[in-house]
């Protein structure tokens, strides 16, 4: 399974990727939500976009989601804040799933896989 990981912060995004590598995973990471949209024609179609809401710029990593999904439909979502999900500011897909920070490894694996095994 492929993911998609796009988080500002270096160190957590060096700690998810390190997780989801560890688990069989394979994973391509960016810190920059451009530099995410552009690798879109070039990286082999994630089945998963782990994304954070507020990625230190004008998009956010909702409008990344828009995005990869207009892109690849069938793509899984997961947004991760700081911040509870109903203080995001914007409303969450509801195909979307949502984890608060700090994040559990073994949560997020969790939702990974079930929501890869949903119908």
């Amino acid at each position: 399974m492929r993911v998609m990981l796009l988080d500002d912060d270096d160190l957590l995004r060096a700690v998810l990727t390190e997780v989801l590598e560890d688990s069989g995973l394979q994973v391509v990471d960016f810190a920059d939500p451009s530099e995410a949209l552009g690798s879109f024609g070039a990286v082999a179609p994630p089945d998963v976009l782990v994304t954070d809401i507020d990625l230190g710029s004008s998009m956010t990593g909702i409008d990344v989601a828009a995005a990869a999904r207009a892109l690849w439909p069938s793509i899984l979502v997961i947004l991760i804040s700081g911040l509870p999900a109903n203080h995001t500011g914007q409303p969450l897909d509801p195909r979307d799933r949502f984890l608060q920070k700090p994040v559990s490894n073994s949560r997020l694996l969790s939702m990974i896989d079930q929501m890869n095994s949903r119908p």
